[in-house]
């Protein structure tokens, strides 16, 4: 492996050094040279020069005016693409979540690299159909609403890059800042760690789609209050996601809540703050997703299963900003229950406008 990884050195030096020379000459990397240097780049810990010449093998040309095929997946028949590998570009793919994992998979061996996890976004302006039921009749309905999101692997990638260990965190914020009479509070702030494993599952397309990554793992969300105010639940949960070729994706994630124990009495810190929760916050949830193109749609909806379980529909749409590759406008629409931790029983419509810096896919 140390031979393998100074011949990659080399490798790339040489690669560098001719790219550099061409350049000077007025001449365009040829696309081979290019694959090379993609693959040298974006190659995680382990892989060897081998099996990045192979990866490019097929491909030819003069310049970039005349790309080669793309790199064959030379895994043989039925193996998996791995999770932390060199891959062909994002931008080349058309599987919304392999453009996803090709991307993650650049950062991965980097020690502080914080992946996205959710969408990260700021919303302005975010109007509420009723006045939210957390604090009386002096909350406003129009309040300011953020989510901060990401993800960071906790070890190498395990079984040959097919899966990996992660630690996640989810924050999100009701900020009633246009409240002077109370002197601008956050309203509401949800806090969401989860600890997951995520691996590449060894199926083919079913029905046309293609399952991508399936993962398991536990989760906590807590308001951080005490009181009567005080919410939170544990759950243990589990995910697939699948995709299309043609940018269509779909995500299900069923869980199942911790049981605790009940409350001595209403002020007592200890037993469960919110034993109906999952009749309000559902037992799951569904994403249904578009993501070719320029805009993103994306369709969720969570739904208790036990007798008069409740549920809510959230729809999401984003586009480029135009004068930033860095943000997307976004549109968020909310109707139904446990929007908020302070307010899962109050059924809730909801309309934001914003910027997100990364949607789902």
């Amino acid at each position: 492996m140390i031979d393998a990884r100074i011949a990659g050195v080399s490798l790339a030096c040489a690669l560098g050094m001719l790219a550099a020379a061409g350049s000077a000459l007025g001449q365009a990397p040829s696309a081979l040279e290019r694959c090379l240097l993609d693959r040298l780049q974006a190659a995680a810990p382990g892989v060897t020069v081998d099996e990045v010449r192979r990866a490019c093998a097929g491909v030819e040309g003069p310049g970039p005016e005349t790309p080669g095929p793309q790199a064959p997946d030379r895994q043989g028949p039925g193996a998996v693409p791995p999770l932390a590998v060199a891959r062909p570009a994002p931008e080349l793919s058309s599987s919304p979540a392999e453009r996803r994992i090709v991307s993650e998979s650049r950062l991965w061996d980097e020690r502080f690299a914080l992946l996205p996890h959710r969408p990260n976004y700021l919303l302005p302006f975010a109007h509420a159909s009723g006045a939210p039921g957390s604090g009386g009749g002096d909350i406003q309905r129009n309040e300011v609403k953020f989510q901060v999101s990401f993800k960071l692997p906790l070890m190498p990638p395990l079984f040959e890059g097919r899966a990996g260990l992660f630690f996640a965190y989810t924050g999100q914020a009701w900020w009633q800042a246009y409240n002077d009479e109370r002197s601008s509070p956050f309203r509401e702030y949800s806090h969401e760690p989860e600890v997951f494993a995520a691996w590449r599952p060894a199926l083919g397309p079913i029905l046309g789609w293609t399952p991508r990554v399936a993962s398991a793992g536990f989760v906590h969300q807590s308001n951080g209050r005490s009181g009567e105010l005080s919410r939170s639940w544990n759950r243990l949960f589990a995910e697939l996601t699948l995709d299309r070729p043609d940018g269509w994706w779909l995500s299900l994630r069923p869980w199942w809540r911790i049981p605790e124990d009940a409350k001595t009495s209403p002020e007592s810190p200890d037993g469960d703050d919110n034993p109906d929760i999952e009749r309000y916050a559902g037992d799951g949830e569904l994403r249904l997703g578009y993501a070719a193109g320029q805009q993103r749609w994306t369709l969720t909806a969570r739904r208790g299963l036990r007798e008069g379980g409740k549920g809510a529909v959230q729809i999401d749409w984003s586009r480029p900003t135009g004068f930033s590759p860095q943000l997307r406008w976004y549109v968020q629409l909310f109707d139904g229950y446990g929007e908020s931790l302070i307010d899962y029983r109050a059924r809730l419509q909801r309309i934001g406008f914003g910027v997100m810096l990364n949607d789902w896919y």
